[in-house]
Protein backbone atom coordinates (compact mmCIF):
# COMPACT_ATOMS: atom_id res chain seq x y z
CA UNK A 1 0.00 0.00 0.00
CA UNK A 2 1.60 3.41 -1.08
CA UNK A 3 1.55 5.79 2.04
CA UNK A 4 1.66 9.50 -0.05
CA UNK A 5 -0.39 10.46 -3.25
CA UNK A 6 3.57 11.38 -4.75
CA UNK A 7 4.81 7.55 -4.12
CA UNK A 8 1.31 6.33 -5.81
CA UNK A 9 1.77 8.69 -8.79
CA UNK A 10 4.98 7.42 -9.46
CA UNK A 11 4.25 3.75 -9.37
CA UNK A 12 1.53 4.30 -11.44
CA UNK A 13 3.25 6.60 -14.03
CA UNK A 14 2.71 4.25 -16.88
CA UNK A 15 -0.75 5.10 -16.74
CA UNK A 16 -0.65 9.05 -15.69
CA UNK A 17 1.25 9.76 -18.70
CA UNK A 18 -0.56 8.49 -21.62
CA UNK A 19 -4.01 10.45 -19.73
CA UNK A 20 -2.22 13.91 -19.37
CA UNK A 21 -0.56 13.20 -22.93
CA UNK A 22 -4.36 12.91 -23.92
CA UNK A 23 -5.44 15.85 -22.06
CA UNK A 24 -2.80 18.00 -23.32
CA UNK A 25 -3.70 16.97 -27.43
CA UNK A 26 -7.64 17.18 -26.57
CA UNK A 27 -6.74 21.00 -25.20
CA UNK A 28 -4.61 21.97 -28.30
CA UNK A 29 -6.90 20.20 -30.89
CA UNK A 30 -9.83 21.85 -29.26
CA UNK A 31 -7.94 25.19 -28.85
CA UNK A 32 -7.84 25.35 -32.42
CA UNK A 33 -10.69 23.50 -34.22
CA UNK A 34 -13.50 26.35 -33.85
CA UNK A 35 -13.83 28.72 -36.76
CA UNK A 36 -14.65 32.16 -35.49
CA UNK A 37 -18.04 33.79 -36.02
CA UNK A 38 -18.43 37.23 -36.66
CA UNK A 39 -22.12 37.65 -36.47
CA UNK A 40 -23.38 38.64 -33.11
CA UNK A 41 -25.58 36.80 -31.41
CA UNK A 42 -28.30 37.94 -29.30
CA UNK A 43 -29.28 35.45 -26.30
CA UNK A 44 -33.01 35.12 -24.95
CA UNK A 45 -32.82 35.19 -21.25
CA UNK A 46 -36.35 34.61 -20.77
CA UNK A 47 -36.03 30.63 -20.50
CA UNK A 48 -34.06 30.91 -17.20
CA UNK A 49 -36.64 31.36 -15.61
CA UNK A 50 -39.36 29.20 -14.31
CA UNK A 51 -43.00 30.13 -12.06
CA UNK A 52 -43.50 27.46 -9.88
CA UNK A 53 -46.80 28.58 -7.77
CA UNK A 54 -47.08 31.85 -9.16
CA UNK A 55 -43.32 32.61 -8.33
CA UNK A 56 -41.15 33.33 -11.31
CA UNK A 57 -37.56 32.05 -10.33
CA UNK A 58 -34.26 31.11 -12.21
CA UNK A 59 -34.07 27.60 -12.82
CA UNK A 60 -30.14 27.39 -11.82
CA UNK A 61 -31.62 28.74 -8.13
CA UNK A 62 -33.97 25.98 -7.91
CA UNK A 63 -30.71 23.40 -9.02
CA UNK A 64 -28.45 24.58 -6.46
CA UNK A 65 -30.94 24.56 -3.97
CA UNK A 66 -32.01 20.80 -4.60
CA UNK A 67 -28.26 20.32 -4.17
CA UNK A 68 -27.75 22.11 -0.70
CA UNK A 69 -30.86 19.82 0.09
CA UNK A 70 -29.63 16.80 -1.23
CA UNK A 71 -26.32 17.20 0.06
CA UNK A 72 -27.79 17.98 3.62
CA UNK A 73 -30.28 15.42 3.69
CA UNK A 74 -28.28 12.49 2.73
CA UNK A 75 -25.06 13.93 5.35
CA UNK A 76 -28.50 14.05 7.93
CA UNK A 77 -29.24 10.17 7.03
CA UNK A 78 -25.55 9.00 7.46
CA UNK A 79 -24.45 10.22 10.57
CA UNK A 80 -21.98 12.66 9.04
CA UNK A 81 -23.06 16.13 10.03
CA UNK A 82 -19.66 18.10 10.26
CA UNK A 83 -19.04 16.98 5.99
CA UNK A 84 -22.65 17.77 5.32
CA UNK A 85 -22.53 20.94 7.04
CA UNK A 86 -19.29 21.79 5.09
CA UNK A 87 -20.67 20.19 1.77
CA UNK A 88 -24.12 22.20 2.33
CA UNK A 89 -22.19 25.47 2.54
CA UNK A 90 -20.30 24.68 -0.82
CA UNK A 91 -23.75 23.82 -2.89
CA UNK A 92 -24.90 26.68 -0.79
CA UNK A 93 -22.11 29.15 -2.31
CA UNK A 94 -23.55 29.38 -6.26
CA UNK A 95 -26.93 29.92 -5.08
CA UNK A 96 -26.14 32.82 -2.70
CA UNK A 97 -24.49 34.28 -5.17
CA UNK A 98 -26.83 33.97 -7.72
CA UNK A 99 -29.53 35.42 -5.44
CA UNK A 100 -27.19 38.67 -4.86
CA UNK A 101 -26.41 39.00 -8.55
CA UNK A 102 -30.28 39.09 -9.07
CA UNK A 103 -31.10 41.36 -6.13
CA UNK A 104 -28.19 43.64 -7.70
CA UNK A 105 -29.49 43.68 -11.46
CA UNK A 106 -33.17 44.31 -10.47
CA UNK A 107 -32.21 47.14 -8.31
CA UNK A 108 -29.41 48.70 -10.92
CA UNK A 109 -31.64 50.74 -14.02
CA UNK A 110 -30.45 50.11 -17.71
CA UNK A 111 -30.56 53.19 -19.58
Amino acid sequence: MEKTIVQFILDNLWVFVPIGAAGIIVTIVLFFLPKKVTSEVSEDLSTDFISILKLRVNVYLVVYLFLFIGIFIIGLFSDFLVPSIVGGVIAAIPFLILTILEFNTKKSKVS
